[in-house]
Order: structure tokens, then sequence, then C-alpha cells
């Protein structure tokens, strides 16, 4: 008797516990500033004029699942924790420091991820600034190593930021604190507004638009086009934002960035409409058969850029953090073969490298690490 009436103690304990822990995370999410923020009443009445917002979340142009059954391996959560050797990298990758002076008109430069800056017009403009975790938690995914790290600091002065959606490693709450007052303007989609003005961003600097609007910024235009993937960062907030692709149209250059984005006919729509590109910096990384429809594989990157009739194709959403199962090289490599199987003219400069569209880094940077 005394055993049972003992056992019962302890389960009765760990309820209490539990039920503190499901508290405090509720807490956490509900109060802390990095979750950000819901939209006021002028985005709210915006968002509701949009098409794509139904039923108070934004959908897709087609029909897409999160998950997917995938006809291959079926993963488990245990597998994102059980690191086979060569999934990440086993030494700092290489990479240039960045000598923000000698950034120039016409110039381009990779920041890791999907973190890119350009100058066209005379404007620095950069995409999804992420240097921290790629999550609310801190030392919860974290960046891989560098040779030679760039911060904040070591950046030009940037004129324009533009943000594709609200996930963690795309959308970092203490890169934004940290721009706010240094960054002229941010372009956004629907809803994500609201985050930046919790972290400290004046609303006056703030352009939120909806798929195929466009808006001019000191002689360029930016427009937000349409991507098939989904938003939110807490537990109750998925899909309250919109997401999507912008493209970046200045006097010299038409550039398309792709945020991340499961492969559709979109890509063809967007190139007769607004093709064709100089360069596209296109997702390839992070992709699992089981999110077949929110992220693409590396063929489908090229086809995809194929599709946007680009000049130039520019792999990103790679090299920097483990958000997937796939060795952490896999992306360059299947995408490298099937641009030249296809005879697609695509750079790979390695992080931090300033290049132009004259002379395009082609040199296999990450063949390093495995050798």
């Amino acid at each position: 008797m005394e055993i049972i009436y003992s056992l019962l103690n302890v389960i009765k304990y760990l309820v209490y516990v539990l039920i503190i822990l499901v508290i405090l995370i509720l807490a956490f999410v509900q109060f802390s500033p990095v979750f950000g923020a819901t939209s006021d009443k002028d985005s709210l009445r915006n968002m509701l004029q949009s098409k794509n917002f139904i039923d108070g979340k934004f959908t897709n142009l087609a029909t897409t699942q999160v998950t997917t059954n995938s006809t291959k391996k079926n993963y488990s959560y245990l597998d994102f924790f059980i690191k086979p050797d060569e999934k990440n990298p086993s030494e700092p990758l290489p990479s240039i420091t960045l000598k923000s002076d000698k950034f120039a008109e016409g110039e381009f430069v990779w920041l890791g991820h999907s973190t890119l800056l350009m100058k066209t017009s005379g404007i620095v403009v950069m995409t999804d600034p992420v240097f921290n975790a790629a999550s609310p938690i801190p030392i919860i995914g974290k960046p891989f190593a560098l040779e030679n790290p760039i911060h904040i600091d070591d950046l030009p002065a940037v004129d324009v930021v533009v943000i594709s959606h609200d996930h963690y490693d795309h959308l970092d709450s203490k890169a934004i604190k940290d721009l706010s007052q240094r960054v002229g303007h941010f372009f956004v989609p629907l809803g994500v507004k609201a985050h930046l003005e919790r972290w400290g961003v004046n609303q006056s600097k703030i352009s939120e638009l909806n798929w195929f609007e466009s808006e001019n910024y000191r002689g360029i235009k930016f427009t937000l086009a349409p991507a098939r993937h989904f938003s939110g960062r807490g537990l109750f907030d998925s899909n309250k934002t919109l997401w999507g692709s912008w493209i970046i149209t200045s006097e010299a250059l038409n550039i398309y960035f792709s945020g991340d984005s499961g492969y559709s006919e979109t890509f063809k729509t967007i190139g007769q409409k607004f093709g064709p590109f100089d360069i596209v910096f296109m997702e390839n990384g992070a992709y699992n058969e089981n999110w077949a429809q929110i992220h693409m594989l590396p063929e489908q990157t090229v086809q995809a850029s194929i599709d946007l009739n680009a000049e130039v194709l520019f792999p990103i959403h790679w090299s920097k953090f483990d958000l997937s199962l796939h060795p952490w090289d896999e992306p360059i490599i299947r995408i490298t073969q099937e641009a030249a199987r296809r005879n697609v003219n695509i750079a790979t400069p390695m992080i931090g490298e300033i290049f132009d569209l004259d002379n395009l880094p082609k040199t296999p940077w990450w063949e390093v690490i495995r050798n």
C-alpha cells in the first residue's frame, strides 16, 4: 500500500511540474518580443481586402500541404538529433572578410543562407537579414562556423531591407533591432509590419505589400510576388502573415529573390510577366521529400530559374544552418550537376565574396571541407 501511495505522489508531482512547464512555455510565447506582434487595425484592413486571406489566414495560389507523404523513407523527429558523419561541416567554412568600403555599383555579396547585399542605382539592398540563431531560443539553431565571420557592424550603409516571410531563418528579431536605426526603409509582406514595429522600427519606414503590389523607393521598384510556402512564429499564428518573393527592378538590373517556395507554375507566370531577369537568387537547401510542396529540390530550383527566364542562377538557403536531414553540401552538389546538365549559368561565391555579373564566381569551394 505504501508503494502505491508513494507512486501516486510521484505522479502527482510530475503532473504539477508538467503544468508549470506548460504555463511557462505559454507565457514565453505570449510575452517574449522574439515572437513578434499581431497586426493593428490598418494592417488588418488591408489583409481583409486580400483575395488570399480567407477565414483569418493566408493561403497559397495552389492547394498546398506543409507535410506530404513521401514515397521514399519516412523520417521521424529523432532523425533531426542523430547527425551522421559529414552531415554538418567538420571545420569552419571558407569565407572572405567583407570589405564594405569596396562594395560598388552593380555588385553582390552573399552573407549565407538567404541574406544578401546588392547595390544598384546607388541603393544598397539587403534580403532577409539573419545573423543570429534560426529559432526563438538563442542556443538552438546556431549558424555554422565561418573562417571569417560577418557581423552587422561589418556591413556598408544599407538603404533598403526586404523580408520574404516571418520564419526565424528569414526574420531575425535581434538583427532587426540592430538595423532599425541604420536602414532607410523596410519592405515586407502583409502582416509582418507589426513584428518590425515591436522590435523598434518606426512604422513610417515600413511598406507592407500584397502579392503583385509594387512600390518605388528612390528610383527602384520593389514588387512582392507569390511564393508557395507558409508563415508563423508562435504556436497559434500559422499563416496569419503573408509570404512571398521579391522583384527588384532598377534602370540597370532586374533581380528576383525567391524567399522560400515549393515548385509551382507560378514561376512561369512571374517570368512571363516580369522577366527576363539578370540574376535570380533561388532557394536551394533545407528541403525534404516530406516537405515537397513548400520547399524545392535542387533540380526543381534549376527548372524554376529556367521558368523565370534568368541569365544567372544564384543558389541560396544553404550552408549556414542545419534545418533538414540532408548533408550540408548536398544542395550545392546536386544543383551544380543539374545546372551543368541543363546548361544553366550558375554563380557559386563564397560567403563574403563580392562579385558582379561580368565576373561570376564558379569555384567549388565546398569541396575543401570534404578533402
